[in-house]
């Protein structure tokens, strides 16, 4: 107990980047947690009907009520919170450093902190990797298809 009281900084920065990590990669794994789009009949139809509410409510001299859309989207508050978390992780081991905190938990909190950034940053560029090889696979096929297909 004596060595988190002298390394209070990166102590919490290790607590809070592995929690930014665990945060990650269970919301990669586990897929997204908000449900799907709506589809476009569903949007077609409720826009309809908003219409069709103020076309009466102008007839009738009533003023048409506003919805407001407040859901909130906990795949981007994941994901934010996330990068959020690592980041304070990287400066609190930055902070740690300039106290002359233990080495061992100032790597553990730059380990844990840039691990989450760099688990994001990964997955980002597989994605972009993979939609430019599909845009090359739908350009080959337009130009003349592949070879041996």
């Amino acid at each position: 107990m004596e060595i988190l009281s002298q390394n209070k900084y990166c102590s919490l920065g290790m607590l809070l980047g592995t929690i930014a990590l665990i945060v990650g990669i269970v919301h990669f794994s586990l897929g997204p947690f908000s449900s799907p789009p709506p589809t476009l009949e569903t949007v077609v139809a409720e826009q309809v009907a908003a219409v069709k509410k103020g076309i009466i409510a102008g007839l009738t001299g009533k003023s048409p009520a506003v919805e407001e859309n407040n859901t909130l989207d906990i795949d981007n508050l994941l994901h934010n919170g996330g990068i959020v978390l690592a980041v304070v992780a990287l400066g609190l081991a930055f902070i740690g450093g300039m106290r002359k905190e233990n080495r061992w938990g100032i790597t553990g909190a730059l380990a844990f902190g840039g691990g989450t950034l760099m688990f994001h940053t990964v997955l980002f560029g597989i994605g972009i990797v993979c939609a430019i090889l599909l845009l090359f696979l739908i350009v080959s096929l337009i130009n003349g298809g592949l070879p041996g297909l």
